[in-house]
């Protein structure tokens, strides 16, 4: 083993960015302020300012607002954005299924805009809802909030379908906004009904939601903002941990050698597969291991490393081969290209027992019973696709909710789980995290090659299980990010990113994940 394992530098954060929150949890932070003489309608005011505000920094020529709103508090907060549209010059337009009966904090806000807009009232016939979103700059949904957690139905699905159609109709349609969250995504999930808005924008209050950290409702966020309202939920106990990215290796010491950084075993590529191999086995070199050795099927063996020498390549016929392989290794990674014909479960058998901490994903997770793995120091890695295989279940049920698929692969196989894809999750069966970096771009084929070779280099170099996956999964979200920002998303091929993993592990970085709201220049409600 490395004689010590490298030093980890995470960038500072604000502390609201770094948890995610259930509906319940909110709901209590909500009910603990107004029990501690926090005023409902102000908070409500300084909602709507926030969301206000995001939307002037973003599209500060905007003239025209069509305000979509529904009948509870969210509505209220869509409200109060109206009042201060109208107050700031802009021509207002509210939309909606009906003219809702306001309760509460929401009555105080249709109050306070019936001041200024006394003739203001909710349209909904179709021809003023498509006429006011045709001419609209931007739209602000401010429909549902965290309290939707059914399929959206009746004369509000008609109206959201008609809104979505007449936007997908138009060849530059206005930018939208979402107050708190998109309408139809659910806050504890991240599930998204069919009819929901996707947003340029959201705007979430107090602190971030489940629901919009991981899975579907991420492509209908857009850009992610924390407003805070001067009473951010950091003091609540639980949550989910988010992983903001910004992690780096610390100096190499000057009397290091590549014995200093682990060795990793790559056991992949079987007969006409050798791609997945040299992904993973690059990634792992690019990410700082000080030796990588390939087990790979003899077929290609002699030329796997050409352009890329440092590789140690070895034909692997039998268990004995690999095993005698194994013992100059600090981890293992295996699984890509692997296949499962006779030569894949042969190899997979050698490693069964082997004390190494390991890394199986790809065609591997195939060849996992349940519990194969408790007492291991392994980590699984599969994507939507495979997890769902591994739980015998639909793809869709995996994705509607991410953060317990998770967890059950953990509790089903006894191993840490990294389940790959939009808000990747991470669980060791005891603490759960998910990953806010990343970019489309790394939809592509041997993207999830390359991140098995970075995962097993942080493990081989000694940084404990739960580390090293929050590493891995950061770095290679971030090396994405960086091709997408030089190159665009559409088109990167994975190899590409081994250059940007070796730019994230030196501190190179792009912006990226949730932004901070800056206070409003208002002070208190706007009366």
């Amino acid at each position: 083993m490395p004689a010590r394992a490298p030093q980890l530098i995470r960038t500072p954060v604000a502390p609201g960015l770094t948890r995610a929150w259930s509906v319940e949890a909110v709901q209590a932070h909500e009910s603990e302020l107004f029990a501690g003489g926090v005023d409902a309608y102000g908070l409500m005011e300084r909602a709507g300012e926030a969301a206000f505000d995001e939307l002037r920094r973003r599209w500060p020529e905007a003239r025209r607002l069509a305000v979509l709103v529904g009948p509870g508090q969210n509505g209220g907060d869509g409200l109060v954005i109206a009042r201060l549209a109208h107050r700031a010059g802009l021509e207002v337009t509210l939309l909606g299924w009906q003219q809702p009966e306001f309760h509460g904090s929401a009555a105080h806000a249709w109050a306070a805009l019936r001041d200024v807009m006394p003739s203001v009232e909710v349209a909904s016939d179709a021809g003023v809802v498509t006429g006011a979103l045709a001419s609209a700059d931007v739209v602000v949904d401010a429909l549902f909030g965290i309290g939707l957690s059914r399929p959206i139905g009746g004369n509000a699905a008609e109206f959201l379908e008609r809104v979505g159609q007449a936007l997908d109709g138009m060849a530059e349609g206005p930018g939208v906004l979402a107050v708190d969250l998109p309408s139809g995504v659910n806050a504890d999930t991240g599930a998204r009904d069919p009819l929901t808005l996707s947003a340029d924008v959201t705007v979430t209050f107090l602190g971030i939601k489940r629901g919009l950290v991981t899975g579907p409702a991420l492509a209908a966020c857009g850009e992610r903002v924390l407003a805070e309202l001067g009473h951010p939920l950091v003091h609540q106990s639980g949550g989910v941990a988010l992983l903001p990215g910004g992690l780096h290796l610390g100096a190499r010491s000057r009397d290091s050698h590549k014995g200093s950084f682990g060795t990793v075993l790559v056991v992949a590529g079987n007969r006409g597969m050798p791609g997945a191999a040299r992904l993973s086995a690059e990634a792992a070199l690019r990410a700082g291991a000080g030796k990588v050795i390939v087990a790979t099927h003899p077929a290609h063996a002699a030329t796997l490393n050409v352009g890329r020498p440092e590789l140690i390549v070895h034909g692997i016929e039998n268990a004995r081969d690999l095993l005698r392989l194994a013992g100059e290794a600090t981890s293992v990674v295996v699984g890509p290209g692997l296949g499962c014909d006779g030569w894949a479960v042969e190899a997979w058998r050698a490693l069964r027992d082997c004390p190494l901490p390991l890394v199986v994903d790809a065609d591997a997770l195939r060849l996992l019973g349940p519990q194969s793995l408790e007492e291991r120091d392994a980590v699984v890695t599969p994507h939507p696709g495979e997890a769902a295989a591994m739980l015998e279940c639909a793809t869709a049920e995996i994705n509607t909710d991410r953060l317990d698929s998770a967890r059950t692969l953990a509790e089903r196989f006894g191993c840490a789980v990294v389940l790959k894809g939009a808000g990747s999750v991470l669980t060791d069966g005891e603490r759960l995290a998910v990953c806010q970096r990343g970019t489309a771009a790394l939809a592509t084929a041997g993207s999830g090659d390359v991140l098995a070779g970075v995962l097993g280099a942080f493990l081989g170099m000694g940084l404990s299980r739960f580390t090293a996956m929050e590493a891995a999964v950061c770095v290679h979200a971030e090396a994405g990010e960086i091709e997408a920002d030089r190159h665009g998303e559409w088109g990167m091929a994975a190899a590409e990113l081994c250059d940007s993993i070796r730019a994230v592990v030196n501190g190179g970085t792009v912006s990226g994940g949730w932004r901070l709201a800056e206070p409003s220049s208002r002070e208190g409600g706007d009366d």
